[in-house]
């Protein structure tokens, strides 16, 4: 059986706080949206508007947690599980580096037909054990 795709609006926003400064970044694309082994994913080309131009990335959902996997010009696995440290790498066109990733919150709000409709992450990363950045991301996803 084939995965069935459809194509969907998403609308992505993300805040980064650091100790000095707050940036935040808002987009909208066009992606896919399929199911998986008992999950959902969405697809979608990055751009030059999130740094990360020649790279495809997916989110996948699934009831314990959502992984952002990134590949092309930028290269990662990320996994968020509520209330979970996961350590993962993060492989840029200037060099690998080694992140942990604790999860605060993680929420998916689903359609009659259980698809993703919104994702909102709250989570905080570290580089060599020390607090980075505290990050949100939303996703929104329209058909």
């Amino acid at each position: 059986m084939t995965e069935e795709r459809k194509k969907v609006w998403l609308s992505i926003s993300g805040t980064v706080k650091d100790e000095d400064e707050k940036d935040s970044l808002e987009f909208l694309t066009e992606g896919d949206l399929y199911k998986e082994a008992n999950r959902s994913c969405v697809t979608y080309n990055e751009s030059e508007v999130s740094g990360m131009e020649g790279t495809i990335t997916t989110v996948c959902v699934d009831a314990q947690k959502v992984s952002v996997i990134r590949l092309g010009t930028t290269n990662s696995i990320m996994e968020f599980e509520r209330g979970k440290r996961n350590l993962t790498w993060y492989s840029t066109p200037y060099g690998d580096v080694t992140m942990g990733i604790l999860t605060k919150d993680v929420f998916v709000n689903y359609n009659e037909d259980e698809e993703p409709t919104k994702v909102s992450i709250d989570y905080n990363i570290e580089i060599e054990g020390v607090t980075n950045s505290q990050n949100i991301l939303n996703i929104k996803i329209t058909q």
